[in-house]
């Protein structure tokens, strides 16, 4: 081949390749038509609830896909730092706690959130479960559990207890302030009780409110009898091994995975709203636990509060429109009635809560919220809302 032929041919494949390259580069900057769907990180407390309202979501958007399972599901504090801290995309984050949202993702990933239900601490135990109990003496199944004598089978000896780990998950900061609650409580209403299986049984001194405290996160952490758990399908499995285990955790849970739960009472579960309840709350913290379990120093040494569930749309949302209408469904009445189906207590019209002074809460979720009332503005309610950080 003589050189001017050689040139031709490299000319018409030089124009190929050019050809190609400029229509692959033409293809990859083509904006795409294919809807990527709304996707959804929350507190794996959410995930039996998120999912039926996924479920109602594709009934009104079927041409458009929302996370598998309804969205990824984990602890509350671990969620907000695959946002804020390995800077992971999603439409929409949903807390378990309130104050992740100010504490972690506000201001540089969010600046307003929307408070939408409440939760109850409570008891669970697996109520096809043939495991026994020795009640100083008295054997007794697991599931004959019941609001009287509960806290006899949670402290009893060879009971392994699960919680959350409180540096990932608000539940386990959350069951150590109930259980400092419970002491209190039950020395005051059950103190004869009490003090028969706490200092006549167990060794503590009499009147002892952090008896109930002191025997699950000192006494069962030392002998292998605590079990912290990462996700809350964890604690599931490990209540229906069909040996002595309990859980103390969110009642929405006992829903989400079958499984029998104690209602606690209000002055115990976190779960009463109310000024009175507040301020009632706020006499304990989660300090004094093994490190990582009460959360950080902070969390630890915060007053306890209600259980607060919020949502937000972080800045780096990739389509805050579709984020936008995932939140009327859920704020309005179809997840009003999904959130009571699964065992939560919606906030009957949910506050809207700006973070930082110029924050502007969508105008489209004006309809479904309302601002935070008075008594959650300041002094231990708005520490129950909004951490004390802020």
């Amino acid at each position: 081949m003589n050189a001017k032929s050689l040139a031709a041919v490299l000319f018409v494949v030089g124009i190929v390749i050019g050809f190609a390259i400029g229509y692959g580069v033409m293809i990859a900057t083509q904006p795409s038509t294919t809807v990527q769907g709304v996707s959804i990180i929350a507190a794996g407390s959410l995930g039996y609830a998120f999912n039926d309202i996924a479920q109602n979501w594709t009934k009104l958007y079927p041409n458009v896909p929302i996370s598998a399972g309804g969205g990824t599901f984990m602890g509350s504090v671990k969620a907000a730092k695959e946002i804020s801290v390995l800077h992971e995309k999603y439409d929409v984050f949903a807390s378990a706690a309130s104050d992740v949202i100010p504490m972690v993702l506000s201001p540089n990933y969010t600046n307003w959130m929307v408070v939408f239900a409440t939760n109850e601490i409570s008891i669970l135990y697996a109520t096809n479960s043939n495991a026994t109990v020795n009640l100083n003496g008295t054997v007794m199944k697991v599931n004959q559990i019941n609001e009287t004598n509960w806290f006899m089978f949670v402290t009893a000896h060879n009971v392994t207890v699960g919680v959350s780990n409180g540096s990932d998950d608000p539940a386990g900061f959350q069951a150590i302030q109930a259980m400092k609650l419970a002491g209190i409580y039950l020395v005051q209403h059950d103190n004869a009780a009490y003090n028969a299986w706490f200092h006549g049984y167990l060794g503590y001194p009499v009147n002892d409110t952090n008896a109930i405290f002191q025997a699950i996160w000192w006494h069962k952490y030392k002998s292998g009898h605590l079990m912290p758990v990462g996700i809350e399908a964890s604690m599931d499995a490990m209540i229906k091994t069909g040996k002595p285990y309990f859980g103390i955790s969110y009642r929405s849970l006992a829903k989400s995975y079958g499984l029998g739960y104690i209602k606690l009472p209000w002055q115990v579960n976190l779960g009463s709203t109310n000024i009175t309840a507040i301020n009632y709350y706020a006499q304990v913290n989660s300090s004094g636990a093994p490190i990582g379990l009460s959360g950080t120093p902070s969390e630890a040494a915060s007053p306890a509060g209600p259980i607060f569930y919020a949502v937000t749309i972080p800045f780096t949302a990739p389509d805050k429109t579709l984020a936008l209408d995932y939140l009327t469904l859920l704020l309005g009445p179809i997840g009003h009635q999904v959130l009571i189906n699964t065992y939560f207590d919606p906030i009957p019209v949910p506050y809207a809560v700006p973070l930082t002074s110029n924050a502007t809460i969508p105008s489209v979720l004006e309809p479904f919220t309302e601002p935070l009332p008075s008594y959650l503005q300041s002094g231990p309610g708005y520490i129950a809302i909004m951490g004390s950080q802020s």
